[in-house]
């Protein structure tokens, strides 16, 4: 996992806001944005979802098929998946 190095201004920054119970986008500390779930959004899927948050918007899109097992190993199929998403 990649390390964050933040200078001692903002390692202030951050324990000021938390001490004043105060984000930078002027919420409190223990107040959240609405979330918005929706599933079953893309049609020709197996499934998938669509999730709001501020001014996030992801949609999130997965495909599965069964194969057919290959002549010399009647009883080992497979199965294959795909997922595909958005952030905007």
């Amino acid at each position: 996992m990649a390390s964050v190095v933040l200078s001692e201004a903002e390692k202030l920054y951050i324990v000021h806001g938390v001490q004043e119970d105060l984000r930078v986008d002027g919420r409190g500390c223990e107040d959240y944005r609405c979330a918005e779930v929706e599933t079953d959004v893309v049609s020709n899927t197996s499934g998938s979802a669509r999730v709001k948050l501020g001014h996030t918007d992801i949609l999130v899109g997965v495909k599965a098929e069964m194969g057919t097992p290959k002549l010399e190993k009647p009883d080992e199929g497979y199965l294959e998946f795909f997922a595909d998403w958005l952030v905007y």
